[in-house]
């Protein structure tokens, strides 16, 4: 047996990028390769590795790739797991730190030099797949797809081809303090907001002005973004009958003296000193959590709350930490089976325990290791409650429209008064539909 050449060069990125959402289009030839000519040069080379492999032959493959900082060890030990069981390939690698929000405007900048595997939100998949900045991953998908829930599928699925590998899922949920809140009062938001805790005391915490948190009443009420499938560019119900139900709740939970809004952290800091019953966050915030409540400290899906005179379930965005690779890879056999590799079983295993990502694979998430994980069952929980977060480009158009709307209601800028008039120039805004 051959050996192989085996490296890896650890550095920290200097890229300055901003988030996914918004980012432009980038004027680099390579990011705008035409569909065809991309086709083209990926069977061209996909076909080059297949020959190397049906030969018998080793064939050098360097491959860079793009982790956040804590992933860095674990990502380097894959790639010499994956080496050891892939005698075709003789791998050189790079692994470079760069943000899961930095990495897509990275790509975008400058697709040469940008590295061939790194991970996305899947929000962004779409926007990036029909860029043509994207390969499709077609080599040893199938060995996870049908582990896999029909919502991650669904979030890296664009006109029939999947462009991204799921491996966990990202969206919040509810903590609450077990002294303070039953488990069958914090089953309903208004159960919870009607309870006398004491003087100076908090029953509940979200971010109101903060646009990933205060879509879960509209969504939760029946409105929809972007239509039902999260597709339609054109729609926004936030504005009709439900929006209105939805808006009313809203500003009648911020002007409740029980409510305390988590802005730069102050829900949190109350939660953690058991000065509030619950706070909204994700998997995240578990470590400083379990450290300052210890046996007090309980976990779960977001709340019912009564609104429009209907219990209604709470329903956030829920996006997937997907692993991608770039459609112009000098490599792309290789790089789609490191891939699925990194986000397979045992290395999904491997990253949950060693830094809390919670898997997606739903052998993993149904086990009796995830679920003996409150933190890991209440955002299983939540995640199958909750609306996929839209991946097409418009959803640039959403988060200030959004932010600005909360903020305006909690100010109290916005009120019954006005509210509908401010609803249809949000959705107005969103959709850039309506007559001005």
């Amino acid at each position: 047996m051959k050996l192989k050449k085996l490296g890896a060069l650890m550095m920290t990125a200097t890229l300055t990028a901003g988030t996914l959402a918004g980012c432009g289009g980038s004027d680099n030839s390579s990011a705008t390769t035409a569909s065809s000519e991309t086709a083209t040069e990926e069977t061209a080379a996909a076909t080059e590795e297949k020959s190397a492999e049906a030969t018998g032959e080793t064939e050098d493959v360097t491959l860079k790739i793009w982790v956040p900082e804590e992933e860095v060890d674990i990502t380097d030990q894959m790639v010499k797991d994956f080496d050891e069981a892939h005698d075709e390939f003789n791998i050189t690698y790079e692994i470079a730190v760069v943000g899961i929000d930095e990495a897509p405007a990275n790509l975008e900048t400058d697709a040469d030099t940008a590295a061939d595997i790194f991970y996305t939100p899947s929000g962004g998949v779409a926007d990036l797949a029909g860029k043509g900045l994207l390969l499709p991953i077609t080599k040893d998908f199938d060995t996870i797809a049908s582990d896999l829930p029909e919502s991650a599928l669904n979030a890296v699925t664009v006109d029939g081809l999947t462009y991204a590998v799921p491996f966990s899922p990202n969206t919040y949920f509810m903590y609450y303090n077990k002294e303070l809140y039953t488990e069958d009062e914090i089953k309903n938001l208004d159960t919870m907001m009607a309870k006398d805790l004491g003087d100076g005391m908090w029953n509940f915490s979200t971010q109101i002005t903060n646009s990933w948190y205060i879509e879960s009443f509209f969504l939760g009420n029946g409105c929809t973004l972007f239509g039902e499938d999260g597709k339609d560019p054109s729609n926004c119900t936030f504005n009709d009958a439900n929006g209105l139900a939805a808006g009313e709740y809203i500003i009648d939970l911020a002007s409740n003296p029980k409510y305390l809004e988590d802005a730069d952290g102050v829900g949190g800091s109350a939660f953690k000193e058991g000065k509030l019953g619950a706070v909204t966050s994700g998997a995240w915030s578990a470590p400083e959590f379990k450290e300052a409540l210890g046996d007090k400290l309980g976990a779960v899906a977001l709340p019912t709350a009564t609104i429009g005179g209907k219990d209604v379930q709470l329903s956030n965005f829920v996006d997937f930490k997907t692993i991608t690779v770039k459609s112009n890879t000098a490599y792309p056999l290789a790089a789609q089976q490191l891939a699925v590799y990194m986000a397979n079983p045992e290395s999904s295993l491997i990253r949950y325990n060693a830094q809390g990502d919670v898997p997606v694979l739903k052998s993993l998430s149904e086990s009796e290791e995830i679920k003996s994980d409150f933190v890991a069952s209440a955002l299983n929980d939540q995640a199958a409650l909750a609306t996929n977060q839209p991946s097409i480009s418009k959803m640039g158009d959403y988060w200030d429209p959004a932010q600005a709307l909360g903020e305006g209601i909690y100010n109290g800028e916005i009120t019954s008064d006005n509210l509908q008039q401010q609803l249809d120039a949000l959705v107005d805004s969103i959709t850039g539909t309506l007559t001005e």
